[in-house]
This record gives structure tokens, C-alpha cells and sequence, in this order.
């Protein structure tokens, strides 16, 4: 098996076990609330008279049922009323308030006056209340929490791109399932939830944020017409409008104005055309916040509003209620239908919104609606105390348990309203306390299952530590052999088979993980066991106190995760991170350019131009860019509700209406986007990589190009911004599409034709084109000489951009895949991306160098540093946040699922969540891609900025006997092919070392080049993995903290995710450099044999 392919199976190891111990760590973090499907029975009340008593409403019959415990929750009273449920999707409580002393009032405010006229004609029929909802807000989840009663735990937010079916007791179930008949109209979300329970359902697909209008309209079409039918008890209307206004515009925009006023005139016709026998509910699902988002616990997201109008009864109002819990609306909804309470309920009934019928005793009817209410909840927690031990305290079970002895004796003797009223209020208390009980110990952690994660993780990210940074590649080649590589696969397979035969009933799929990650644990030990030795020797040569910096700098960097308030100022700490580590790479370089300073002291005059020519002062120069474009970035930066004083958070929403200035932003993005790919062009070109009219070479020159052609219309006439006047949706979908082939073409040829250089044929004249002004590669230019002296054409093969063959490529494919990565991020996020690009090559650019001056032999000039890497993973997550992301479940921006997709959405959630990841982890996606750059950087920069990288004087005046001088201008460089395939750490003698060769010393010496990339990559996934552990372990420490499911947990599975994109893309990056070194060595050969 070939080296290459060795260690690549060596990475996909080690990044399988890493992935083990976050994903059982996961499933005992981030458990979801165990479902009990048991049904509540029911027997209809007229089945429950005896024959010879007509009437069973008498207040006898009903104390009868009370006193008998087996029978009181298993009676259901009569229907009360027909009911319309219209659900208004991010109705927040703020847009049914109606104020006549505000004279200007904002976009959302006084535009619903329905409510307030209803609650002052209509006093004793109108009610109106908080709803107020529990996180996570997000549509599907409520809906869950609306129909069923119980509280939708945290992880199942990730559902919301798959609704899947209701499999526990729920309202909808239970009116269906009494013969009684419903009818939906609105959000698909529901026929995914209850399929197949809806006598007719006109849905429609709720997830295309962009569009504010077509499922409201097709409600409203056939809303009429299903209230002039008398067939139906339960009418559905879920309408998306205003939340859709609000992800796309904010609640200040004037289309929340027309959004919210459009709901007040369907309410009003709705009122107008109900029958007698009809109750309206108007609800919100949640709220949103003050900028249109939705998902998180805070106040604006969790207080929706809940209306009810009864038009044939007055309504029971007891007491002064200001507001509800949505579950209480499932046993309220259940006591109106007069069918069972759910099973899995935890609401309690409001009794204000209960009409009221006649020959129905009121107080009674009411005792009995609230014990029933009382006894489902309290049975319900002691089966799910019973089968789950240990979720509840016994001392609290047994508290829980008395006080529903003591209400059992008391609901007896009940014989006055005042004893109701105290009785109820002590009953809603208990039902209070039981709720509250679930709330604090829902999510039952389960320790083991954490405990493992943690340990998996740690002792991986340990063992990579001790191999990976203390063996030299020479001795890393000599110990992952084939037979080592495949006895570990093979020793997987094996222990899965064991596992499968031994616990052939009982294993489980985590026990399989978990077993197969000790297992590889195991075998890296074993490996550190056999190496130790090594590894202390090459330890030893490390000094104590060497890369100081950088070790604070990357302690800070993950303790970050331990502090709820460094959490929410991360960005600002990566920020002065950033600064700090370019300010110690600018001073490593200044002592090693300390010689050269020296030797120009001696010198009695230096003209100025001369020293603000110099490297050193072109370094600090783009030093200085950097650290302004690091300034820059708060701009892009995305607040959080946490930043109070934050300008974003509360002015972007006072400028989302403002067209001159998203204009201006839309221009900006468009020049750095052009920017962007004429530099890339410009580099490319001066390297020789763009010569020549192959396929992969006309895709590199023409291809970002037209990418960026097509972003930047996207950009100006995307429905993002505004709807462009006279130009067809398709048409502007299809420039994303131009961009998405263009991507995919280079994938192609990345895999079939990767190299971009040009073999310059023998019969090509001796006067060779040269434009003026235009750069060409240094082999080429040099050896033009040849040529024109009339020397031996035929045997000096001239091939262009050879001094860059592998970094071309890795650039090439960058630049693309950034210009693909912008047109899914928009124009802030994109421009935001772009101070980051230039951020990175400055790092870039400062580390190679610096490399360069202080090596002294290959591979060191190779291997990047600890400080380098630790840099790179700093810009990686930073990346993360300079595209207007942050690490909240309300601030998720959807609207990359949408790009190129909204004329004809396809409804595809699996495409929707991986452009969405895709925005999202743009960071780890493309900066993990390209991280070999980090590696081949003092080959590429010598080749390509030689200015820049003055080589050092010493090296560079020993490897110059080594060249075939042909003139005072000419070299040619000898390429040695027999050294390829030698092993490495025994080539590549310090000797024989020439940065002047550019990346053909990689070709040269492909063992050590190989495994120089495969070390880093396993480094990076060092340092990565141990982010993700403390990140892990700052959520097992902060498990009870209040703010645990606000800031720990999000940014857990933030990072998590962010660790499984990163191995894939140093997987991928590995596989493409790969790619490339066979390439250049089959030309390399191929034209060797010619020759």
C-alpha cells in the first residue's frame, strides 16, 4: 500500500475516534425526554346515565362521579363548542396591543385593533392573554407543545428540518379518534406531525422564508369556504406571513405593517361568518425578536399572545389571568371538545376560556374539568417517576404525592363557591409544582454516557499530542507500515463482529461506538508504549520554556469555553488573540532579520526609498494591513441579545427599511468579490499556473471570472435585498446555478486533470511574446535566454508554472469555492469573509517567511510550527463570526437554504440544512481545505514574492554552485527523480536543500513532503479535538448552571458540528494534495522517459 494512502486511512482513524467521543458525549448531554405512548381513555358522558334518568347533567350525577376516584377521570362531558383555530406564526403579544395615545406609532404597533374592539363590545365573550411558550422557540416544537401538553426537549430543535411524525398522546389524536372531524389549512408542518388525521387539508410548504404571501393567500381562498361547511368540529388556519416578514425584514419594516393588518382583516371575517355554536382562538406559536429571529428563551421570543371569542356563550371568567403556558391549551382544547386529556400533558386547564352551557351546573362542571386535569397530570408523573428511577428525588415524589392525597379527600366537599375558589387555587398550584418539578430534571443527564465521551475524546487528543508532535517523520513512516495499518482496520472489524455475536439482543448502536473507540484508544497506546522512547528523546530536545506565547495564547483559547461571559465576548477575544499573535510573529521576524540589519550598518548612507523598500519594511506594511483589517472586523460582527450596548443589534433593525444604505453594502461586497478573483488571477498568472489552453488552466482563468459575474447580480437584484422590477425569479436563480456548475466543473477536473502548468512544445519559436508589463514564471523567464542564444531547444524541457504546481491548485480551488461560499452568505457576511482572506495571507505570508529565515534543514522548513497551526485554528473559528454568525439557536441564518431555489422550491430539507451548514461553517470549510498552504508557504512565496522573501544569504550562497548557469540572467534547475520514492529522513540532507527550487523540492522529496502534510493535519486535529473537549467538559461542569441551554449547550453543538466539518476538510485537503503529487510525478516521469 503506498504511503499516501497509509496515512490518509491513519487520519480517517483518528478522526472516526474523535467523532466517538463527541457523539456518545452528545447522547448523554443532550438527551431527549423519553415518550410514553399510552392513550387516556374516555367514556362518553350520555353512555355513562343510567337509562331511567334523562338528565345527566344534574349536579348530583356530577358529585356522584367525583366521589367515586375510579370513575370521576374517565367521564367526558359534553362538546361546548365548535372551534376555529387560526395560528398566526410569530404573533407576538406586542402586535395585538392596541394604544390610541401613540401618534406615530412603529411598523408593528396598533395594527391589529380587532382585539381591543372585541374585548370592549364583546366583554364577557372576549378574552385575551400572554401565551407564553418554552424554548426552544422554534415553530416545530411549539406545535408539539400545543398539541400534546408536554415540554419538546432541547436537541429536538434539530428536527426542524424533518417534522417527524407524533407518535404520543396528543389533542389532535384524541379529537379524531371521538368521531369528531378536523379540517387544516395553512403550514405543512402539521400534515407532517399528524398525517392522515385531517378530513380535508389544503397545505403548503412553510419553510421558503422569502415568500410573505402565497400560503396566507391560499388560506384565505379557501377559508370561506370551509366555514359555510357544517361537517367539521375542528378548523385549523396556520398562517406564516408575519414570521416570514420578520426573517426577512425585521418587525420594523413597513411589510409587517401590511402582514399584520392583513391578519386583522382575516380575523374580522372570521368573526363576521363564524356560526353560533363557534369558538375562535387566534394564538402565536412564539414570538420574534427585534430583529425577526426566533429559536432562544428570551422574553420577546417566549411571550406570544392568545385571543378567544365565543359567539354564541358567554365565557367562564374567573379571576383576573393576564397570562397562559401554551400547554395549557391542550387540556383547555379537551375540556371544550368534552374528549380525555392527553397522556403526556402537563398544562392546566384555563377555565376562562371555557364557554359556558346551559343546563350544565357551572361550579361543578369546573370541579370536574380541573380534577380530571388533576388526576391525568399526577398519573402521568408517577408512571414516568416508576419507569424512569432516578429522575425525581423520592423526598419529593413523596411531597408530590401528599399534597394530591390531601386534594383527593377535599374535592368531597366542595359546596360553595368560596371552598372552588380555594380549591382551585390549590390545585393549580400543585399542577404548578409538578411542571416546575419537570422542568429542572427533564433532560436527564446521563454521567456515564458523558463520562465516556470524555474520556474517549481526551485520551485520543492526548495520544495524537505525544505521537504526532514528538515523532519525526522518519519515524512515523517507519511505524505506520502497511501491515500496522491494516491489522488496525481489520481489528475494528473484528471487535464489531465480537460485540454483534456476544450481545446479539441487547448491544446498542452507542455500546458499538463506544466499545470500537476504547478499542482504538487502546491501540494508541500502544503505539505511544512502543515509541516512548522516541518520543522522550525528541521531547527532551524541546526547550522548557519554547513557544511560551503561544501556549497562554492557546490556553486562553480554550478556556474560553468555561465562562458564560467569554462565550458571549468571543469574538473580541479571537480578535485580540489575532493581534497578539501577529504582533509576536512580526517580532520573530525582526531578530531574524536581525543579521542582514546588522551587515547594512556598516554602510555610511542608505537612501530612504532603499529602507522603506527593504523586506522588513514591507512586512510591517502588511503587518499593518492585517491589524486594520482586524480593527475593521467588528463591523461584521453579529450582537447578541446579551449585547446591550451593541449598535448592530438594536440599529440594524432601525436600517433594515433604509435602501441607499443595503445598496451601498451590496456595492461593497460587489468590489471585493471582483477584487477577490482579479488578484487571485493576477497571482496565478504571475506564477505561470495560467499558460497554456488546457481545461483546468482555461476554468482557472475564466472560470471565477464568470463566478463572479453572476454573484454579483445575485447580489444587486437577489430577493434578499429587493425584488428586482421586471426581471424573472428563474433568471436570477439561474446566475446561482452558473456559479454552482462552474464549482462543480473544478471538482471535476481537480480529480481527472488537477496540475495547471504548461509544457512548452519543441517547436514554439525563439522569439517568444513578451507583453510589457506582465510577470511570468521565473523558469520560464530565465530560460527565454536559452532560446534566443540558439542553444539545444530539444532537450531542455520548459514546462510554466512547475515552481508553484501545488499550491496553484489548492488556490484555485480555494478561490472558487470562496466565491461560491459568498453568494450563500450575502453581501455583509461575504465582504466580512473577504478582511478575513486577507487576514489569513498576511499569516500566511509572515509564518513561511519566518519559517524560511529560521530553518535549517527541509524538513523544518516543511513542518509548520506550533504557533502557525495554533494561528490557523484561530482564524478558522474567527471566520465563523466575521460572516455575521453567532453561536445562538434564534440567530441561525436560513437564508442560505434558498439561494437558487426560489422560484421553483424543490422542498428538499436535506439540501436546505447543507447549504445552511455550508454558510454556517464556511470557516472550517474552506480554511480546512487550504490549510496545506500553510505548509507549502516558503515554496510558493519565494516563487511568488520574492521581494518579499529574501532568502537567506548563507543558504542561498552554497546551493548556488548546484545550478546549471547558462548566462548572467539563466539558471536551470536539475530535477532528481531518483530520490522520489526513497524513504524518508534519508533524503533531503541539509546539503542538498535549495528554497530556490520553489515546490520542487516537494516533488524532490515526496516522502518527507507527504508526511509533513500528514502530521500537520494530525496536529490539527490535535488541537482541534481538545477545543471540543473542554468545550464538552464546560458543559459537564456548568450542567445545572442557569444559562446551561442558553450559551453552553448552543455553543457545544456549535463547536461540535465545527469539528466535524474541520476533519472533513482536512480529510478532503489531504486527498486533493494527494491527487496532485501523483499527477506531478507521472509528468515528472513521463517526461523524464521522453527525454
Amino acid at each position: 500500500m503506498e504511503r499516501q494512502w497509509r496515512y490518509f486511512l491513519v487520519l480517517l482513524w483518528i478522526g472516526f475516534t474523535l467523532f466517538c467521543g463527541v457523539h456518545i458525549f452528545s447522547n448523554g448531554f443532550l438527551l431527549t425526554r423519553v415518550v410514553q405512548k399510552d392513550r387516556t381513555p374516555c367514556v362518553p358522558f350520555a353512555d355513562a346515565c343510567p337509562p331511567n334518568e334523562p338528565l345527566c347533567t344534574a349536579s348530583s350525577r356530577i358529585n356522584q362521579y367525583l366521589n367515586n376516584a375510579n370513575l370521576s377521570d374517565s367521564i367526558c362531558l359534553p362538546k361546548k363548542s365548535r372551534v376555529i383555530l387560526l395560528v398566526i406564526d410569530a404573533l407576538k403579544y406586542e402586535f395585538g396591543l392596541y394604544d390610541p395615545g401613540i401618534r406615530k406609532p412603529l411598523a408593528y404597533q396598533n395594527r391589529m385593533p380587532i382585539f381591543s374592539e372585541m374585548l370592549k363590545e364583546q366583554p364577557r365573550r372576549s378574552q385575551m392573554m400572554k401565551f407564553m411558550a418554552d424554548p426552544p422557540t422554534t415553530t416545530l416544537q411549539r406545535l408539539k407543545g400545543m398539541t400534546t401538553g408536554s415540554l419538546p426537549t432541547f436537541i429536538d430543535i434539530g428536527s426542524n428540518f424533518a417534522s417527524p411524525e407524533i407518535n404520543e398522546d396528543n389533542i389532535i389524536d384524541q379529537i379524531v379518534g371521538h368521531n369528531y372531524t378536523a379540517v387544516f389549512l395553512g403550514d405543512s408542518t402539521w400534515t407532517d406531525l399528524f398525517p392522515g388525521r385531517f378530513t380535508r387539508s389544503y397545505s403548503y410548504p412553510s419553510f421558503n422564508i422569502f415568500d410573505l404571501d402565497t400560503v396566507d393567500r391560499r388560506i384565505e381562498k379557501h377559508l370561506p369556504g370551509e366555514m359555510a361547511k357544517d361537517d367539521w368540529d375542528l378548523l385549523v388556519a396556520h398562517f406564516l406571513g408575519v414570521d416570514h416578514c420578520g426573517h426577512k425584514h425585521g418587525p420594523m419594516h413597513i411589510e409587517m405593517t401590511r402582514k399584520l393588518k392583513e391578519m386583522d382583516a382575516v380575523i374580522r371575517r372570521v368573526i363576521d361568518e363564524m356560526a353560533n355554536d363557534t369558538m375562535l382562538i387566534v394564538v402565536g406559536d412564539h414570538g420574534m425578536t427585534s430583529t425577526g429571529d426566533h429559536g432562544g428563551s428570551s422574553p420577546d421570543e417566549l411571550t406570544s399572545l392568545i385571543f378567544a371569542y365565543s359567539k354564541g356563550n358567554d365565557l367562564i371568567t374567573r379571576g383576573n389571568v393576564s397570562s397562559m403556558q401554551q400547554i395549557d391549551l391542550v387540556p383547555t382544547l379537551a375540556a371544550i371538545f368534552g374528549v380525555p386529556i392527553p397522556y403526556s400533558n402537563l398544562g392546566t386547564i384555563s377555565t376562562n376560556f371555557l364557554p359556558e352551557m346551559e343546563k350544565i351546573p357551572h361550579m361543578e362542571t369546573l370541579l370536574l374539568h380541573l380534577w380530571q386535569n388533576a388526576k391525568q397530570v399526577q398519573r402521568y408523573f408517577q408512571h414516568y417517576s416508576n419507569t424512569n428511577l432516578g429522575t425525581f428525588r423520592p423526598d419529593h415524589i413523596d411531597d408530590l404525592e401528599n399534597k394530591f392525597l390531601v386534594l383527593s379527600h377535599r374535592v368531597n366537599s366542595i359546596y360553595s363557591e368560596a371552598a372552588f375558589r380555594n380549591f382551585a387555587t390549590d390545585l393549580e398550584s400543585h399542577l404548578k409544582g409538578i411542571l416546575t418539578a419537570c422542568h429542572d430534571i427533564w433532560v436527564r443527564f446521563d454521567a456515564v454516557s458523558m463520562g465516556h465521551g470524555l474520556l474517549i475524546a481526551i485520551l485520543t487528543v492526548f495520544g495524537c499530542f505525544l505521537l504526532f508532535h514528538n515523532l519525526k517523520v522518519s519515524q512515523l513512516e517507519r511505524l505506520f507500515t502497511t501491515s500496522t495499518v491494516m491489522c488496525i482496520y481489520i481489528s475494528n472489524i473484528i471487535c464489531i463482529i465480537a460485540i454483534g455475536i456476544l450481545k446479539l439482543t441487547s448491544v446498542t448502536s452507542n455500546s458499538i461506538i463506544l466499545y470500537m473507540a476504547a478499542f482504538n484508544v487502546f491501540i494508541l497506546g500502544l503505539f505511544i508504549i512502543q515509541n516512548w522512547s522516541n518520543i522522550v528523546e525528541n521531547w527532551s530536545e524541546i526547550g522548557k520554556f519554547s513557544n511560551t506565547v503561544t501556549r497562554v495564547v492557546y490556553l486562553v483559547l480554550v478556556t474560553v469555553f468555561f465562562s458564560n461571559s467569554f462565550i458571549i465576548q468571543e469574538p473580541k477575544i479571537l480578535t485580540y488573540i489575532l493581534t497578539g499573535m501577529l504582533l509576536h510573529v512580526l517580532y520573530s521576524l525582526k531578530c531574524a532579520f536581525m543579521q542582514d540589519t546588522e551587515r547594512c550598518q556598516g554602510r555610511k548612507q542608505q537612501k530612504l526609498l532603499a529602507i522603506f523598500s527593504s523586506g522588513p519594511m514591507q512586512l510591517i506594511g502588511l503587518a499593518s494591513v492585517a491589524i486594520v483589517c482586524l480593527r475593521v472586523t467588528h463591523l461584521f460582527f453579529r450582537c447578541r441579545e446579551e449585547h446591550g450596548n451593541c449598535l448592530e443589534f438594536a440599529g440594524n433593525v432601525l436600517a433594515s427599511g433604509e435602501t441607499t444604505a443595503r445598496r451601498k453594502l451590496d456595492l461593497i461586497a460587489v468590489v471585493a468579490v471582483a477584487l477577490f478573483a482579479t488578484l487571485s488571477r493576477i497571482y496565478l498568472r504571475s506564477c505561470g499556473n495560467l499558460t497554456g489552453f488546457s481545461w483546468n488552466t482555461v476554468l482557472a482563468r475564466y472560470g471565477p471570472t464568470l463566478a463572479t459575474i453572476c454573484t454579483s447580480g445575485y447580489f444587486l437584484l437577489s430577493p434578499r435585498n429587493a425584488t428586482a422590477p421586471g426581471i424573472p425569479q428563474i433568471h436570477i436563480d439561474a446566475m446561482a446555478w452558473i456559479v454552482g456548475g462552474v464549482f462543480l466543473a473544478q471538482l471535476l477536473i481537480l480529480i481527472f486533470r488537477p496540475l495547471m502548468i504548461y509544457l512548452v512544445p519543441p517547436s514554439v519559436p525563439d522569439d517568444i511574446d513578451m507583453t510589457a508589463g506582465r510577470m511570468i514564471p521565473d523558469l520560464f523567464r530565465r530560460l527565454k535566454t536559452i532560446y534566443c542564444e540558439n542553444r539545444e531547444k530539444s532537450k531542455i524541457p520548459i514546462i510554466c508554472g512547475l515552481g508553484t504546481v501545488y499550491s496553484s491548485t489548492v488556490v484555485s480551488y480555494f478561490v472558487i469555492s470562496t466565491i461560491l461560499v459568498c453568494l450563500l452568505l450575502g453581501t455583509k457576511a461575504a465582504t466580512g469573509l473577504f478582511v478575513t482572506i486577507i487576514i489569513a495571507a498576511v499569516f500566511i505570508i509572515l509564518t513561511g517567511i519566518l519559517r524560511y529565515q529560521t530553518a535549517k534543514t527541509l524538513e523544518s522548513c516543511l513542518q509548520p510550527t506550533f504557533a502557525t497551526l495554533v494561528v490557523w485554528l484561530v482564524i478558522i473559528h474567527f471566520t465563523f463570526y466575521t460572516t455575521s454568525h453567532q453561536t445562538t439557536l434564534s440567530q441561525i441564518d436560513w437564508h442560505p437554504a434558498f439561494v437558487g431555489r426560489t422560484a421553483y422550491h424543490d422542498h428538499s430539507n436535506i439540501i436546505s440544512a447543507f447549504l445552511v451548514i455550508i454558510a454556517t461553517f464556511c470557516g472550517a470549510l474552506l480554511f480546512g481545505t487550504v490549510f496545506p498552504l500553510v505548509t507549502l508557504a516558503p515554496f510558493f512565496i519565494y516563487s511568488a514574492l520574492p521581494n518579499l522573501a529574501a532568502h537567506h544569504r548563507d543558504v542561498a550562497s552554497e546551493r548556488r554552485p548546484e545550478r546549471l548557469r547558462t548566462s548572467n540572467n539563466v539558471e536551470y534547475r536539475r530535477v532528481n527523480i531518483s530520490r522520489v520514492d526513497e524513504v524518508a529522513g534519508e533524503v533531503a540532507s541539509e546539503e542538498e536543500y535549495d528554497i530556490t527550487k520553489g515546490e520542487l523540492n516537494l516533488f524532490e522529496n515526496g516522502p518527507l513532503f507527504i508526511g509533513a502534510i500528514f502530521k500537520s493535519a494530525c496536529q490539527l486535529m490535535a488541537l482541534q479535538g481538545l477545543r471540543i473537549f473542554c468545550s464538552m467538559l464546560a458543559c459537564t461542569i456548568h450542567c445545572r448552571h442557569l444559562m446551561v441551554w442558553k450559551i453552553f449547550a448552543p455553543r457545544f453543538i456549535y463547536e461540535g458540528i465545527s469539528t466535524y466539518v474541520l476533519l472533513g476538510a482536512i480529510l478532503f485537503s489531504y486527498l486533493m494534495l494527494m491527487r496532485v503529487h501523483r499527477a506531478v510525478v507521472n509528468l515528472i516521469v513521463k517526461i523524464t522517459k521522453s527525454n
